[in-house]
């Protein structure tokens, strides 16, 4: 069987990926003990739902990123675009279903779900960018090299 080399580009998307994953949930799980002390039971469970959209919708999609990390750009940037749109689809209708149950819909907490989706997005990207700002690129790390002065002594 083949050895399968991971490239740097795929280790700096799955740091980022991390560091998402990382602040996102701290701050969900914040946001749903908040709903829970201030509002109660329905509107922890509306910041449960919002904060488990965000992290669906991220951890798909950035688990894609790095796979496409690995492949020729326009099959990389194909199979982005592919999935952000199924993403998309897929969780608003799967949201819209959901809080529209019969036995949810009594519970569902607006402004609990506003603070779930609106806080997890803040702290996923905040994550990501936090860890992309301190990656260092290899390719840019070249070795100095001074020029070639003649001497016209």
């Amino acid at each position: 069987m083949a050895e399968r080399r991971v490239t740097a580009a795929t280790l700096r998307a799955r740091q980022m990926m991390m560091g998402g994953v990382v602040l996102g949930h701290v701050v969900g799980f914040t946001v749903i003990v908040l709903a829970l002390a201030m509002g109660g039971p329905g509107a922890a469970l509306t910041a449960a739902l919002g904060f488990a959209a965000v992290v669906v919708f991220y951890g798909i999609g950035q688990a894609l990123e790095v796979v496409a990390s690995e492949l020729e750009p326009a099959r990389g940037l194909i199979l982005v675009l592919v999935s952000y749109a199924v993403r998309v689809i897929g969780i608003a209708a799967g949201l819209w279903l959901l809080l529209g149950l019969p036995q949810v819909a009594p519970l569902v907490s607006p402004p609990w779900l506003v603070a779930s989706v609106a806080g997890t997005v803040f702290a996923w990207v905040t994550g990501v960018v936090l860890v992309a700002a301190r990656q260092r690129v290899p390719v840019y790390d070249t070795e100095y090299e001074p020029p070639d002065v003649q001497d016209d002594a």
